[in-house]
């Protein structure tokens, strides 16, 4: 009885999408839209999925003869088993699909298409790329194979073969396919770093700047490349840069500036810098960079003294954590406390100290640092692609700003 329900269904799906096509179908020309299901007999077809067994809809598949007509239902039922997570059925469906060659070639590419997608799901990335290397020349599929096919290589970590697929397009026009190109010419950089490859490891990321000039990590790279080489005021420009292209990734940067900072012992010009950095976009990090250059300078007075005054006037956890850190115990074995204070009442105010150290560390400690700002995903760890969404370049670091600028 089920089965003749099944069939009722159908008919009234087929139906109604042959008088839709009949009254809005402007032309007889075939695109891709001829082998998708239009919208009502998605929702028909999910009545089906929703009132009848895995069973039932199984024999009704299998009892389905494959046309042109019918193609259309064919597909959405496989599309419907691989959202579900039943990537074998839509396997299935689909291959047996690819089994009738009458059908039209643009049948077959759409076929192909969803197979190939049925198999990255599967983990199956050998087969879907085979499938979609076919795909790249279609009118119709070519883009959407190629993007497909560069989530395969980057799941592979096969960066070589994604920056020559990648480049197959007009890069220009597409700036998001663009900063992933300029992404793999990094991962291929860095991997060269283990084998001391330098020029190449230059090349690779002037190459990744070439096509995408915005792509942070590639100054970065390149920054951290030339301190290497002791090559101080190249890697201040890329520095420099990086603050002027993307200021929310500024705390990237601020450990490499130190490090150039000590080897030119350029720290009133450094902290001059930075001063100009913090009042332009209100960065906490920034304000404890220039109490770190004052602390390496062996300014530790003035440093105690600035951390102090932009702790009263704004107020920041962070700041309290570097002042327990790095000098919140100092005025406890001075003179004047020594004088002000009998011994229990100093061990008393050291361990008052101590414990406020610790719960501002534990605080500190439990906030992330980075967030996605594309997914929402957040972590302790920078990531140049995103672990949960797998965008490129959408992780920042989490700043805390200075309201009173």
């Amino acid at each position: 009885m089920e089965i003749e329900l099944l069939w009722v269904f159908l008919f009234l799906a087929l139906s109604i999408g042959w008088l839709l096509g009949f009254y809005t179908k402007p032309s007889n020309k075939i695109d891709e839209e001829s082998y998708q299901a239009p919208q009502e007999i998605k929702h028909r077809l999910q009545l089906l999925f929703d009132s009848y067994s895995d069973e039932s809809i199984d024999r009704f598949v299998h009892s389905l003869e494959v046309t042109p007509e019918t193609l259309g239902t064919h597909i959405s039922i496989g599309k419907h088993f691989r959202s579900q997570g039943e990537v074998e059925k839509a396997i299935l469906i689909h291959q047996n699909l690819m089994a009738h060659p009458e059908l039209p070639d643009l049948a077959s590419e759409s076929i192909i298409y969803e197979l190939a997608k049925d198999y990255k799901k599967a983990g199956l990335l050998d087969r879907a790329e085979s499938l979609l290397r076919q795909l790249t020349t279609s009118k119709l599929f070519g883009f959407k194979s190629l993007i497909l096919l560069l989530d395969v290589y980057e799941h592979e970590k096969d960066w070589e073969n994604a920056v020559s697929k990648g480049l197959e397009l007009e890069l220009k026009k597409h700036p998001d396919v663009a900063l992933r190109v300029a992404q793999y010419y990094c991962e291929i950089a860095e991997d060269k770093q283990y084998k001391g490859q330098f020029l190449e490891i230059r090349r690779c990321f002037k190459q990744a700047l070439n096509i995408h000039k915005e792509c942070i990590r590639a100054l970065i790279g390149l920054a951290r490349l030339d301190i290497e080489h002791k090559e101080f005021a190249f890697a201040l420009n890329s520095l420099k840069q990086v603050a002027v292209l993307s200021p929310e990734n500024i705390t990237l940067t601020l450990p490499m500036l130190l490090e150039c900072t000590v080897a030119t012992n350029s720290f009133e010009r450094q902290q001059a810098y930075l001063e100009k950095m913090y009042k332009d976009t209100g960065q906490v990090p920034i304000m404890l960079a220039i109490v770190e250059s004052l602390l390496t300078q062996g300014e530790t007075t003035r440093a105690y003294q600035y951390l102090e005054g932009q702790i009263h006037l704004n107020p920041s956890l962070s700041a309290l954590d570097m002042m327990f850190k790095k000098c919140g115990c100092d005025d406890l074995n001075s003179e004047q406390v020594d004088q002000a204070l009998n011994p229990s009442e100093k061990n008393l105010c050291e361990n008052m100290l101590g414990v406020v150290s610790k719960v501002i560390d534990d605080v500190v400690a439990d906030k992330p640092s980075y967030r996605c700002n594309q997914c929402g995903f957040s972590g302790g760890q920078h990531h140049w692609m995103c672990p949960s969404c797998k965008g490129w370049q959408t992780t920042q670091p989490l700043v805390e700003y200075d309201n009173t600028l």
